[in-house]
Order: C-alpha cells, then sequence, then structure tokens
C-alpha cells in the first residue's frame, strides 16, 4: 500500500488516539495534534507498544485557540507539501459558559471553527494529493441542533446540550458547503457519526450531574477503536471516493436529520464563520502568524 500522510487533531485520546493507531497501523505518515506535548509523547508511545513501526509526528496546540490553530497548521505546512487526508476530530463538551482569552465561546471555537479553520490552512497541501480526503467527526446529536447566527456562543442561553448539538450541526453544514464550494474536484469530504463511544469527553469539564450522566450513558457504548471505524474507512476505503458530501455512520451513508436540510443555513453558517476566523478567501491560503479568529 502506498504510503499517504493523514492529519488528526485531538489525537491524544479516545477516538483521535485510534484513528491514528489505525492509519499509522496501515502504513501511513500520521500527524497527530494534541493540546500538549506531554500529551503527544505519551500517545506516541501508546502507539508505537501496539504498532512499532509507525510513522508518527506530534504537534501541540490547543485547538480552541484559533492562533494556535493558525501555528500548528503552519508547521505542517513546513514540512510537508502534500497531506492526503485531514480528519477534524477534536472534541470538548462544557457544562458551563466559557470564553477563550480570544473572546469566543470554547465549545464553538473547538469542536466547530477549528475544523473550519485548519482545513483552510492546510488547504494548499490537501489539494496536491492525489484524492484528498477531509473526514469532519460529527454525531447524531445534530438532530437537536440549532445554528444562532446572532448569537453563536449562545451567551445566557447557554447549556452544554445545546452547544453540543449546535457544534456538531456546524460539523455537517460545513461538509457539506465545503463539498459544494471546493474549487478542486478530486477532494472529497465526508461527516462521520462515530456513534455512542466509551471515551472521557463527558468528565473533563462538567458539572458532577452531567459527569454522573455521561458514566451511566457510556456504558452502552462502543469502544473507542470501533467507534473510529468509520472515520478510517471514510479517510482511506477506494469505494467511498466518488460518494462525497454526505453523512456516514457504521460504514454507510445516513440521512442527515432534518435540523441540517436548510442549504440557506448551511450557507449563512460559512459566511458567518469566515468572518469569525478573518479569512477572506477560504481556498487561496496564505499562512499569517498569530492571526487568530475574531469574536
Amino acid at each position: 500500500m502506498e504510503q499517504h500522510v493523514f492529519v488528526v487533531t485531538g489525537a491524544g485520546s479516545g477516538l483521535g488516539l485510534e484513528t491514528s493507531r489505525a492509519l499509522a497501523g496501515m502504513g501511513h505518515r500520521v500527524l497527530m495534534i494534541t493540546r500538549t506535548k506531554e500529551k503527544a509523547d505519551i500517545a506516541r508511545e501508546d502507539i508505537l507498544q501496539s504498532v512499532p513501526f509507525a510513522e508518527l509526528d506530534v504537534y501541540a496546540g490547543d485547538m480552541g485557540l484559533m492562533r494556535d490553530v493558525r501555528r500548528v497548521g503552519a508547521e505542517i505546512l513546513d514540512r510537508h507539501d502534500r497531506i492526503d487526508g485531514l480528519v477534524n476530530n477534536v472534541g470538548t463538551w462544557l457544562s458551563n459558559y466559557t470564553l477563550t482569552d480570544e473572546g469566543l465561546e470554547a465549545m464553538f471555537a473547538t469542536n466547530h471553527l477549528s475544523y473550519f479553520l485548519l482545513t483552510h490552512v492546510l488547504y494548499p497541501a490537501l489539494r496536491r494529493a492525489d484524492e484528498p480526503r477531509v473526514v469532519n467527526v460529527s454525531s447524531n446529536s445534530h438532530a437537536f441542533g440549532r445554528i444562532n447566527l446572532a448569537d453563536p456562543g449562545l451567551g445566557s442561553q447557554y447549556h452544554g446540550l445545546r452547544a453540543y448539538a449546535q457544534a456538531k450541526l456546524a460539523n455537517v453544514y460545513f461538509t457539506q458547503e465545503l463539498d459544494r464550494l471546493k474549487p478542486d474536484a478530486h477532494l472529497r469530504t465526508y461527516a462521520v457519526s462515530p456513534g455512542l463511544v466509551k471515551t472521557d469527553i463527558g468528565l473533563k469539564h462538567t458539572s458532577r450531574l452531567h459527569a454522573f450522566a455521561w458514566r451511566v450513558r457510556r456504558w452502552l457504548g462502543q469502544t473507542p477503536a470501533q467507534g473510529a471505524g468509520t472515520i478510517v474507512y471514510c479517510a482511506t476505503d477506494p469505494s467511498v471516493a466518488m460518494r462525497s458530501g454526505y453523512y456516514w455512520e457504521g460504514c454507510a451513508i445516513k440521512e442527515v436529520f432534518k435540523s441540517a436540510r436548510d442549504p440557506d443555513l448551511g450557507r449563512q453558517l460559512w459566511v458567518m464563520s469566515q468572518s469569525m476566523c478573518g479569512v477572506s478567501d477560504y481556498f487561496q491560503v496564505e499562512v499569517e502568524s498569530g492571526h487568530a479568529c475574531t469574536g
């Protein structure tokens, strides 16, 4: 098998770690992005225990901070002129309304804007690949999502479930719009629901009540390795090459929920995301050091 280069965000644990492990096990080079260097090194050693031949590069950055998204993206472009696949997987779940030091609501910034901006920054390397793919990890939670164009941070209406559902809906719309607007026909886009997975996403920055509810609920879920199956499938399988712009679960196309069937809303979200990220021409990229999204 020809070696490809894949970028995976949120690669330090859970779905991102297992996606990286699977891709490395297939002989690909994996560029793992984690929040800290320490977490990156631990994840890398974990994979090498089971895949000794793995070719792994690690990058540290907080994907909730758009300056870090730009910095890490620029570091990757300095070392790689071609990227075959980008897996936007990083995610967080916050019980309380939290602003980053850039003035962005943290869940929307991490779970949506990082996907939008990193794809923009890495686009020059993606378009040089023979068959580039962008896989956005979404969720069936998008069924309950509503895009608040007037206040995507939700402000006084904030609730963790509402904010998470909005971000996962944004992932679906981003996938659809990227497929519609892309100037390079050979680039493929996929939104993926991994299903219910036993991860720690509901434990890290949550209230005691929400943490307890997640502990109970996740017992019904798959292992992270099982959950990563559809992500890896969409990133690598030849059979899906011509099936771009769709929503996937269980290695099959799944109809999106009603919340994701409004093309006008998808276009408005795209314009808003460009504005928040200070992006004037999404597909014409100049790496701008230190240029963060605006609130």
